[in-house]
């Protein structure tokens, strides 16, 4: 049986199982006491047969590989003639110089942070187990914690971090401005009237440093502290106060939420009640309430002009009564009114037209 290795190929040739010689490109012989294992030469010098140090023990083979020794807590890079090709882990490697220059770099993973590695081959190592990547965006900050400890303050821009060696932990800050909202917030009020409130108020961070030594993450913190302002200030107020001056409320209770975040590091830029939620029976009695003053209201305005109206009529009818000839003009404007509308009107020779008409208009006075 004959086996070709070509020439971007070496071959192991063992002998009843024990490596024997390295063979370059050609054409062998084999049986069942003589096999051959080929190896491409621009690959890691790797044998399911034999170890690596029993290969570089073959005359002249040492002479034609580079070698590296990976130790643990180790990350090795290799390049060929410049060119990324992979990453080493713990042990002991070599390659076929046939192949090209071989270049390696060794990197401890006990200080995970890397710095001297250019991205796009950073983006070849990443997502695998050899390495992670971490992105803080636009107005954010962060903190990388090495086994537990802050150790790192990060601004916006992209980091990256061996595996395996210190554990790194990362928290992040968000420095622009937030909103913080609690809904359905139950209030007893002074007047122990049970009501539901939503608050919202605006807040960022000021020294996210010092949140991170006192609180770790602020966000929990500050809900219950606005939570507890907001009980403590409303349950000071009889319901009608809470319906009448909500408006102000927000302003106050912005004084108020600014004194008790003063020392957490936040400042409380605004605040606001957004909703007052009576109870059913409570909500029912203050649209009865309602609805009694916009009735009373309208009552108000109907006798209004009523008394307008007569007012009016009192006062033309004094006119009238003075003046004899604006009293007849009135009537030949009711008469002219009367000739539009109707079409007969039959009358007696008895007595004058102006007098009859002055009669049906109602018996107006003959002057």
């Amino acid at each position: 049986m004959k086996v070709i290795i070509n020439d971007n190929q070496k071959g192991l040739l063992f002998k009843n199982g024990i490596l024997t010689e390295l063979l370059n490109a050609g054409k062998y012989s084999v049986n069942k006491a003589k096999t051959i294992e080929t190896i491409n030469i621009d690959d890691e010098i790797k044998s399911e047969k034999a170890v690596l140090a029993k290969i570089l023990e073959i005359p002249g083979v040492r002479e034609s590989v580079s070698e590296v020794t990976v130790k643990d807590g180790e990350i090795g890079l290799h390049y060929l003639d410049g060119i990324f090709k992979g990453v080493l882990t713990a042990g002991r490697h070599a390659f076929w110089n046939e192949a090209g220059s071989h270049e390696f770099k060794i990197y401890n993973t006990a200080e995970p942070r890397v710095s001297d590695i250019p991205m796009q081959i950073m983006k070849q190592i990443i997502g695998g187990e050899y390495a992670e990547s971490l992105t803080i965006g636009s107005n954010k900050r962060g903190i990388v914690y090495y086994n537990g400890k802050p150790t790192e303050y990060l601004s916006e821009g992209t980091y990256y971090y061996w595996k395996g060696g210190v554990s790194v932990t990362y928290r992040p800050y968000d420095m622009s401005v937030q909103e913080l909202r609690i809904n359905n917030q139950e209030i007893l009020t002074k007047d122990k009237v049970g009501v539901r409130v939503n608050f919202a108020m605006n807040w960022k961070i000021l020294d996210y440093k010092k949140i991170a030594e006192e609180y770790g993450s602020i966000d929990d913190a500050l809900y219950t502290a606005a939570q507890l302002a907001l009980r403590d200030y409303l349950g000071g107020k009889t319901m009608d106060e809470l319906l009448s001056e909500r408006e102000n409320l927000g302003n106050e209770m912005l004084e108020i939420l600014k004194n008790r975040t003063e020392k957490m590091h936040v400042e409380v830029i605004s605040a606001g009640i957004r909703d007052v939620i009576l109870p059913g029976e409570i909500s029912a009695i203050m649209n009865s309430v309602l609805a009694a003053e916009k009735r009373a209201q309208a009552n108000v305005i109907t006798r209004r002009e009523e008394v307008a109206s007569t007012r009016s009529l009192l006062n033309t009818a004094k006119l009238m009564d003075e003046n004899a000839t604006l009293r007849r003009l009135k009537e030949l404007e009711y008469i002219e009114r009367i000739c539009e509308n109707v079409g007969e009107i039959t009358v007696d020779a008895r007595s004058s037209l102006l007098t009859q008409l002055s009669g049906i208009l109602g018996g107006g006075k003959d002057d």
